[in-house]
């Protein structure tokens, strides 16, 4: 497989205005709810970034592993030097900007410094606790996917074996959380419900499932010609989205019962729509605009629920948190504009001043060992 495709950009612009959407959502109480069943689900914009993550990270995995004989020592420095500045800036952003109002943990901040904070329901935390960055949750998850990618993508070669690592992942994911549901249940019941939806063992799959879109794409032997064709399977996308995201479930998590999780279904879909922007042709999802948000997504992902945070107050009354019927429409549209435009803009400065230089210090690290290994140094 060649380089990274545009299409991967544009698909992170799609998973971070997604997310967008839903935290904008969820900023309008009295939402009528026609909307808001539409605007909630935009939260499994999470998974279409893990399946992303999985993807490019097996592409990096497979060029970097012909040339570099620590490719697996590279792999932890670039990922934690492309993650880390962004993550780290962000928590000493909110730690000035929205102070915990039960003070300050030590503990609290070391643990998701090292991006362990997704291990317990008072780490995430799901009962009261210091969020250090919002979100952080799924930067835990990533982080722990980097720790065992190496060994995974060693193992994992093939289609075949890609399918079986998600069954395997799925078992895995149903023990842990039957295990999880008595050990945290003293957290109470919604916080370990949350807890478990949020943990690793649970997200697994989705990047297994991401493992398999991988393959896929490499081995792919068909290419969508056509425009008409595209802007079909892609309205056929959409439409099993809104159908899954809609159906009744037993749990947002993976357990005993038989109906498959809502992320597990999402994922299966997001599969096909990064599949068609892969061997499809240039569409208006895959707009320069779209893959330039996508370029931005780590950084859009820390700084706008600040954003969503502020603007209402600094709208001088333009923007009605409160309002009801269409007037929440109007408002959610205003400030679902308004939230991309500035957090854009604000991203674009700290991809500049914080992502890139961090990206280009792991760039400079990396290639500069491969002339000693060379010579046998």
């Amino acid at each position: 497989m060649g380089q990274k495709q545009d299409y991967i950009d544009a698909v992170r612009g799609w998973a971070i205005l997604m997310v967008m959407t839903t935290h904008v959502g969820k900023a309008f109480v009295e939402l009528p709810w026609a909307v808001k069943r539409f605007t909630n689900p935009g939260w499994h914009g999470v998974q279409l970034f893990f399946l992303a993550s999985a993807v490019t990270l097996l592409m990096s995995w497979h060029r970097s592993r012909a040339h570099d004989a620590r490719a697996t020592r590279s792999f932890f420095l670039r990922r934690f030097l492309r993650i880390a500045p962004m993550y780290y800036a962000g928590a000493l952003l909110y730690a000035f900007a929205q102070p915990p109002s039960l003070g300050f943990d030590a503990f609290q901040l070391l643990r998701t410094l090292l991006f362990v904070n997704v291990w317990r329901p008072d780490w995430v935390p799901t009962t009261p606790g210091w969020l250090v960055v919002p979100g952080g949750w799924s930067i835990g998850v990533e982080f722990t996917f980097y720790a065992v990618f190496p060994v995974l993508a060693a193992i994992i070669t093939t289609l075949p074996r890609a399918l079986a690592l998600v069954a395997v992942s799925v078992a895995i994911a149903v023990t842990a959380n039957t295990i999880g549901t008595a050990v945290f249940g003293a957290s109470g019941e919604a916080a370990s419900a949350n807890f478990l939806y949020f943990w690793f063992p649970n997200q697994l799959p989705v990047f297994s499932i991401g493992f398999v879109l991988y393959f896929l794409i490499d081995t792919a032997r068909f290419t969508l010609q056509r425009r008409t064709t595209a802007y079909m399977l892609l309205a056929g996308v959409a439409i099993s989205w809104s159908l899954v995201t809609q159906m009744p479930t037993a749990s947002a998590f993976f357990t005993t019962n038989t109906l498959a999780p809502p992320l597990l279904l999402v994922s299966v879909v997001f599969s096909a729509f990064v599949l068609i922007l892969a061997r499809g042709p240039a569409t208006l999802l895959t707009h320069p605009l779209v893959r330039r948000i996508g370029v931005l997504s780590f950084s859009t992902y820390v700084l706008h629920f600040l954003v969503i945070d502020l603007l209402p107050a600094w709208s001088f009354g333009l923007i009605d948190v409160k309002a009801t019927g269409y007037a929440a429409i109007a408002n959610f549209i205003v400030l679902w504009v308004l939230t991309v435009a500035v957090t854009a803009l604000a991203a674009a400065a700290a991809h500049a001043w914080i992502e890139q230089p961090g990206i280009e210090l792991a760039r400079r690290l990396t290639v500069r060992r491969a002339p000693r290994l060379a010579s046998g140094g």
